[in-house]
């Protein structure tokens, strides 16, 4: 009898494992993976493949990396200041929330593509998380998700066992569209724009919207610079093991280098402190194989510029859009 069960719960994990191969492989609209996110505080992923594949006006400057550079930096004010000296100034913030490298490298990999911007800058911070980003598995390719290309994806099974589900809603998605909400074409009539200002009110991870016009009282800007430290835990790994402790990190700073030195695409970084927060990176010496560091450390002691203890205000953003004219202006008269 112990036999008999034993031989079926074999079949039966067979079978399992090979429908959700199965399911896995099906194929999928790109356009409607990344939709999958629309409700949610990832939402802007639909304007990022809408303005990278469906919008013709150039991406001179892109800009890719965590919330605190969605809300750092004025996109629609930089391209201004760069239009009115004569530079390339058509400029993008490509950022999401939360941390992850592997989302950021998406983007550049779709942008690549296609495009050729001057400039892209990466946001970074004081130390990079150990995951990937959690939205990750709902727009990337399935190929990529099965083969992250490193070890030491903490993320892995998670995201593969979402994988197959994913599969089969978006195989029905291509034949009944309007029924599960993934637009199968480009609507011109909805889209946002060639430039977007995703600067001011921060999206908060629970969906609730933080004013960024006012900065936080500093009871307030505290509170949450103490909850952030007691989470930020130091490496636990020697330094030689770093590369599978930040494996998400490290991986794909790599490769968003890799693919923009590969198209003839500067790379810069813009660090981006939390309130009080320390002005070393973990990662500097690696970001600096591959370009520039921009540090807005002096930002790190003026509570009247965050929002929260981790993001500025619309108001501290336009300060340092305003800082950042100068180096990329030099950069770009550099791509010339």
């Amino acid at each position: 009898m112990r036999r008999f069960w034993r031989n079926r719960l074999c079949l039966m994990l067979g079978l399992t494992l090979l429908f959700g191969a199965a399911a896995s492989a099906l194929p999928d609209v790109p356009y409607q993976r990344w939709q999958l996110l629309d409700g949610t505080i990832h939402a802007n992923a639909r304007w990022i493949y809408e303005r990278i594949h469906f919008d013709p006006t150039p991406i001179d400057v892109a800009f890719v990396g965590p919330s605190r550079l969605t809300q750092g930096v004025n996109a629609v004010q930089l391209g201004q200041e760069l239009a009115a000296r004569g530079l390339p100034s058509h400029v993008v913030n490509f950022g999401l929330p939360e941390n992850g490298r592997n989302i950021n490298a998406l983007i550049v990999h779709e942008l690549l593509k296609t495009r050729r911007p001057k400039l892209i800058v990466v946001g970074v911070i004081e130390k990079p998380s150990r995951f990937g980003h959690s939205a990750y598995k709902y727009i990337a390719p399935a190929a990529d998700i099965v083969d992250p290309g490193y070890i030491g994806d903490l993320n892995y099974f998670s995201d593969l066992i979402y994988l197959p589900f994913r599969q089969l809603e978006l195989f029905a998605a291509r034949f009944f569209p309007d029924l599960f909400g993934l637009s199968l074409h480009f609507d011109p009539s909805q889209y946002r724009g060639s430039v977007v200002d995703t600067t001011g009110d921060v999206i908060l991870p629970d969906g609730r919207i933080k004013n960024g016009t006012k900065p936080g009282g500093l009871k307030e800007l505290h509170r949450g610079v103490t909850k952030l430290e007691r989470s930020n835990n130091p490496p636990i790994l020697p330094d030689r093991y770093r590369d599978l402790e930040f494996g998400d990190e490290r991986h794909f700073i790599r490769e968003i280098a890799k693919e923009a030195q590969a198209k003839g695409v500067q790379v810069a970084f813009l660090s981006l402190p939390y309130y009080t927060g320390p002005s070393a990176l973990q990662e500097g010496a690696l970001y600096a194989q591959f370009g520039p560091i921009w540090a807005a450390n002096r930002f790190s002691r003026r509570s009247d510029l965050y929002a929260d203890y981790g993001h500025l205000t619309a108001h501290g953003a336009s300060i340092l859009t305003n800082q950042l004219v100068g180096p990329v202006s030099a950069l770009l008269r550099k791509a010339k």
